[in-house]
């Protein structure tokens, strides 16, 4: 777990160099970073794996690439969705407001969870909340655009 921590504050120190270069507070460097900045991010990343798809398609049909291009799709339809929560949940609100928002929305997560996290020097339910922080903003985001690039890699080469 410390090395955990360890991210998540370097993970911090980044977003507050962030703020400190385009003139924001912490609060709005972590929304615009993590809730739009990332996203947008993910929506080119895989509507880039869509399109070698339909390239693949219009050089020339074939089953094997018409079934690429549907799970292609399918697979990326969580983003959008995604997007829209976003928006929704915290788009409509100030960074301020959405920032506070999201902290709650991970403490709740993490609770829910419930995480055998167990740091003496953290008060319960902040290793959870960093944790569950970690999972969502840093390796889903980092598998999905991993995923992605090798998935366009696979189907560009391959079929």
């Amino acid at each position: 777990m410390y090395i955990i921590g360890l991210i998540f504050e370097a993970c911090c120190a980044l977003l507050e160099l962030i703020a400190g270069l385009f003139g924001w507070t912490y609060k709005e460097a972590c929304v615009y970073v993590n809730l739009y900045a990332q996203y947008v991010v993910l929506v080119v990343s895989s509507f880039s794996v869509c399109y070698v798809a339909v390239r693949k398609m219009i050089q020339g049909f074939s089953m094997s690439r018409l079934v690429v291009l549907i799970v292609t799709v399918l697979y990326n339809v969580p983003f959008v969705w995604l997007g829209v929560w976003l928006w929704n949940r915290y788009g409509v609100i100030n960074a301020e407001v959405a920032f506070d928002l999201c902290v709650d929305d991970l403490w709740a997560l993490g609770e829910r969870l419930n995480l055998p996290t167990d740091l003496p020097h953290y008060s319960e339910g902040w290793s959870e909340y960093y944790v569950v922080n970690l999972v969502i903003f840093v390796a889903i985001y980092l598998l999905v655009l991993l995923l992605n690039w090798g998935v366009k890699r696979i189907i560009w080469k391959k079929c």
